[in-house]
């Protein structure tokens, strides 16, 4: 999870400005969540049906980037965003696309949060998921095929799953943002041995005698995983209020 960047930044944008016929929910409530617990997440957490959004008892980090569609390592701002502070978000707007309901969000966290923000672009280590010298150690799934993951003895299998599928996986457990270079845009059955692999680029817990993820992807999988310095724009949170303007 990257959320404090340094490094030199190549290209800033001005501070977002409202608009004043910005979209916005017809009914809005934004409150700290009561309650300890850990944080929850966009997944469990987020009911986004047509017309009614809710997000509960999550840190401003995950409203944020679901509101700008976003990824971990695109936003840059204070610690207390990751988890420190959570908050629960219920809103309605009938007959509002999942578009709009982005839009709408924006500007209830601008104006509740008293945000202001810019965007910039940074130079960022990362490491790039690319094609190897032959090709790929596996193909296309079927087309009515079921999406799923698991694991077994062989490894974990993505079924059905597009190739960011992995780099996301990646990205949670490795030590820089991994970004899927490989061009490849279908959706793909593959299984690739995991066991090497820690999270946040630490070591597995339990030894094991797993091949890197580095050579388990060349491997497994035919393609290369190295490391790299990436332009990325970032969405940076100037200033930004822990309590929000309640209902």
């Amino acid at each position: 999870m990257i959320l404090a960047i340094t490094g030199a930044s190549l290209m800033a944008s001005p501070v977002f400005a409202q608009p004043a016929n910005a979209p916005a929910f017809e009914v809005a409530s934004v409150k700290r969540a009561e309650g300890g617990g850990p944080p929850g997440d966009i997944a469990r957490n987020m009911d986004s049906s047509p017309g009614h959004f809710a997000m509960r008892n999550v840190p401003l980090r995950y409203a944020i980037e679901w509101a700008y569609d976003l990824k971990d390592y695109e936003i840059s701002g204070p610690d207390w965003i990751k988890a420190d502070e959570r908050y629960d978000i219920i809103a309605n707007s009938p007959g509002a696309s999942e578009a709009q309901m982005r839009q709408m969000l924006q500007t209830l966290l601008v104006q509740r949060f008293q945000m202001k923000l810019h965007r910039e672009t940074r130079e960022l280590p990362v490491y790039v998921l690319i094609l190897g010298k032959g090709a790929p150690k596996f193909k296309e799934a079927a087309a009515d095929e079921e999406t799923g993951l698991g694991g077994g003895a062989t490894g974990a299998k993505f079924l059905h799953q597009p190739i960011s599928r992995f780099t996301f996986l990646l990205t949670r457990r490795m030590d820089r943002p991994v970004l899927d270079l490989t061009g490849l845009k279908g959706f793909y059955d593959f299984t690739v041995d995991l066991s090497g692999l820690g999270f946040n680029g630490q070591p597995p817990a339990v030894d094991t005698d797993g091949p890197s993820i580095f050579t388990a992807v060349q491997n497994d999988l035919g393609l290369k995983l190295e490391a790299r310095k990436q332009p990325i724009e970032i969405l940076v949170l100037d200033s930004v209020n822990k309590a929000p303007i309640e209902n």
